[in-house]
């Protein structure tokens, strides 16, 4: 658990991954059970399909791409669908989408939505984000550094103390 909290938010955002924790819940729950639960032909699994084809994206960009392009089609893909969803709650009355403000004093805003929706939209919407918030990702980013490229930060005291004790092992075999 340490090491999760260690971590900066871009770290936590790695567009690789929220790939991953967005399609497994998206193809369970918006192509496969409404798959096996409609009729062909209904709206229902019309949507149904159509979850399904962004699996097939999802999993293509997964595949397909690296780096600073998958974290381009990541934030393009994933703003595209979350502003769909937002688009297709508020046109649909019965999704309990509702905005509503008073003009006059003291201003009065009201939102409501249906809270069922809030977990695809929290899932998208962090998918994009990690995809913008990595859009201009260095090549560097791209690949962990291997072993040979990490430099050792050495006190000069501990290296003079590491020396001499190799110094002494050396003669120590040549005596």
């Amino acid at each position: 658990m340490k090491r999760i909290f260690d971590r900066n938010i871009r770290q936590l955002l790695d567009p690789k991954w929220w790939l991953v924790i967005v399609a497994i819940p998206h193809t369970i729950f918006s192509a496969i059970v409404p798959l096996l639960q409609s009729e062909v032909g209904s709206d229902y699994f019309t949507n149904a399909t159509f979850g399904l084809l962004n699996t097939v994206v999802l999993v293509s960009i997964f595949l397909f791409t690296a780096g600073r392009s998958q974290a381009r089609m990541v934030a393009v893909t994933a703003s595209a669908v979350f502003l769909w969803l937002l688009t297709m709650i508020a046109i649909d009355p019965a999704n309990g989408f509702d905005f509503s403000a008073e003009l006059a004093p003291p201003f009065l805003y009201k939102f409501s939505i249906n809270l069922e929706l809030a977990p695809p939209l929290i899932l998208w919407a962090l998918l994009a984000l990690s995809g913008l918030l990595h859009w201009n990702r260095t090549d560097d980013e791209d690949e962990p550094p291997s072993p040979s490229t990490h430099s050792v930060d050495v006190n000069p005291d501990s290296q003079s103390e590491q020396l001499n004790n190799l110094l002494d092992l050396v003669k120590e075999k040549q005596g």
